[in-house]
């Protein structure tokens, strides 16, 4: 690949400019600390977690995860990503995320853990004051103190700045009195602190406070809910709660700022949930396939059934590397700002801000892939798959909130090419151009199909140059037909979204794939690539035609279509014999190990 020396990419320049394979991070490039990390919470897993698996699938987990948290708490694990100064581990993204892949394994309790350690330790890490920190945090970090996090309302979810809870100064103002409701609310039923979203007096924005259960919050019952049934979630009321106004966090009328800023680390790190248990599901796939005998052979021998555990796989192969990738962005772009003077809090704000296009990408990739896995293992399984005491059962339940948390993915798909088009506008990327460069290719009629060469990935690396400019073309189109009125196209947002997902899904695995071409499985990662690199292009033919049609009239879209069509003709590849290849290979592993 021709590619500049290293420089660190901005958030979306990934459509515009090339990266270097040596450049990206992959589960290879894992270190020693980082590894450890991984196997000593699989060992508290193993023992705490596995005897009593069961006991997540019900509320009777709600009661045990309290007591389970405070032992994490000891061990350390909530403060991977703490400053030492506050009783962590100073670990960076990439660390916290390898970590966060095992600790997902866990049932229902993955929630406790990720609500405590995400949305408990960050608000107060990041916004708060020293006086905040030294009170609250090493107590978080040990789970002494044990929180949620109450943004959702009956009446707001998506739109989170619409909620009605509501503070005003008490006589003296040296108290808010707080009066509403918040509901869905993870870990809620056993929470002493809750980090509470609502409106002071008129303002027009949220802001946070922090809010004892002692100083009068009152619960309901926990919700009757599809899945994660051991996971406490409750709606919680505020009746003239009476809250010091020093409990503000950050600044009034910026806790929108807050909330946003949590839910795009947030979102990361549902991607990576999303490939822990995504690979749980895929061995149990995979170990039954081994097990089960129809019409005198083992099920793994079928067609049918090898071209599951090969979609699976590539899918796995594919949300790893990017939430990998995307990891170790973010940690670039975190020491670049240390380097440039930027204090370390706002810098680990900053840097995951500056991805945050990146990070609802391997949320969304990630939600789906997980829900595809989960079916299908479901499905090999047959009807014991439907049986309730199956544990694929319990997962097939429990990953249908991954569509859900953090954004919608519809949410999630409009904003992609929004925060691409924002920065364009502002003129931090030098999108336009690129656009305007690939279309003046589209009518002088330059765009041509990938081209193969010597080279093992020469093929793909052509391909992979070709949807960028596709990504390009159809962006450009929709943001100059459109113009500002693109807020409004939905439809076409979301399939801009579709396309630049899967640029960068791709991008992503085939950088992992060159930088360890020598791996004694490089066959089978080839195959995987071209596997991949035949659905994306399938995948975006469908979005581009979508977004062309809804851009030009009849005769200029089906012009523009065709010459853009050119750029995802691939030659023939025998698809069924490399995904028996990839399967046959996952078959004798057992599980996923690539």
């Amino acid at each position: 690949m021709s590619v500049k020396e290293k420089t660190i990419l901005k958030g979306g320049e990934f459509l515009l400019s090339p990266t270097n394979p040596s450049d990206v991070f992959s589960p290879e490039d894992y270190t020693e600390e980082q590894n450890m990390f991984r196997s000593s919470i699989r060992d508290f897993l193993n023992k705490e977690i596995e005897p009593i698996k069961e006991k997540f699938d019900s509320k009777e987990g709600t009661t045990i995860a309290p007591q389970l948290l405070e032992k994490m708490g000891e061990l350390g694990f909530h403060g991977i990503g703490v400053p030492t100064e506050y009783g962590g581990l100073n670990c960076d993204m990439k660390t916290e995320l390898a970590y966060g892949e095992i600790a997902s394994d866990s049932f229902a309790f993955s929630q406790a853990i990720g609500v405590h350690t995400g949305l408990g330790v960050y608000p107060i890490l990041l916004y708060g004051t020293e006086a905040q920190k030294e009170k609250y945090l090493n107590d978080i970090v040990s789970a002494k103190i044990k929180c949620s996090y109450c943004l959702t309302e009956p009446g707001a979810g998506s739109d989170a700045n619409s909620g009605k809870t509501k503070a005003v100064f008490s006589e003296d103002e040296k108290h808010f009195i707080v009066n509403g409701q918040k509901m869905w609310i993870t870990n809620s039923g056993f929470a002493d602190v809750f980090f509470v979203f609502c409106k002071i007096e008129n303002d027009k924005n949220l802001s946070c406070l922090i809010i004892h259960k002692e100083w009068g919050v009152t619960l309901g019952a926990e919700e009757k809910k599809l899945g994660i049934h051991g996971s406490s979630t409750r709606q919680v009321f505020f009746e003239n709660v009476k809250v010091p106004v020093e409990n503000l966090l950050g600044e009034r009328d910026k806790g929108f700022k807050i909330a946003m800023n949590a839910l795009n680390a947030g979102r990361i790190k549902i991607a990576v949930a999303n490939s822990g248990i995504g690979k749980r599901a895929f061995k149990l796939g995979v170990n039954y396939a081994n097990q089960r005998e129809q019409f005198g052979k083992k099920i793994a021998a079928f067609g049918a059934i090898k071209h599951k555990i090969a979609a699976m796989g590539c899918k796995l192969y594919a949300l790893e590397s990017s939430w990998n990738r995307a990891g170790h962005q973010i940690d670039e772009f975190y020491n670049e700002l240390i380097e440039s003077g930027v204090n370390k809090l706002e810098a680990k704000i900053k840097s995951v801000a500056e991805y945050s296009m990146e990070c609802a990408i391997t949320k969304v990739y990630g939600s789906e892939a997980e829900s595809y896995i989960v079916d299908e293992a479901l499905q090999i399984h047959g009807g014991m798959g439907f049986s309730a005491e199956s544990e694929i059962s319990t997962h097939y339940r429990n990953v249908r909130g991954n569509r859900i948390y953090e954004g919608t993915n519809e949410i999630n798909r409009i904003l992609i090419p929004t925060m691409l088009l924002r920065k364009a506008m502002k003129g931090e990327l030098p999108f336009m151009q690129a656009a305007m460069s690939s279309f003046q290719e589209l009518q002088s009629g330059l765009l041509t199909a990938p081209k193969n060469g010597p080279g093992t990935y020469d093929l793909a690396i052509s391909f992979l140059e070709n949807i960028k400019k596709a990504s390009l073309l159809s962006s450009g189109l929709a943001a100059q037909y459109f113009q500002e009125k693109i807020k409004d196209q939905q439809e076409v947002l979301m399939s801009l979204a579709d396309i630049m997902i899967q640029v960068y899904l791709f991008e992503s695995t085939l950088l992992r794939t060159i930088k360890h071409k020598d791996v004694k499985n490089a066959s089978i990662r080839k195959n995987m690539i071209d596997v991949l690199m035949f659905e994306t292009a399938d995948l975006l033919l469908k979005s581009t035609r979508e977004v062309v049609f809804a851009c030009s009239n009849q005769e200029q879209a089906i012009s523009n279509l065709k010459g853009i069509q050119r750029l995802y003709q691939l030659p023939a590849i025998n698809l069924k014999e490399s995904r028996r290849a990839i399967a046959n290979y996952f078959i004798d592993q057992n599980s996923y190990t690539i």
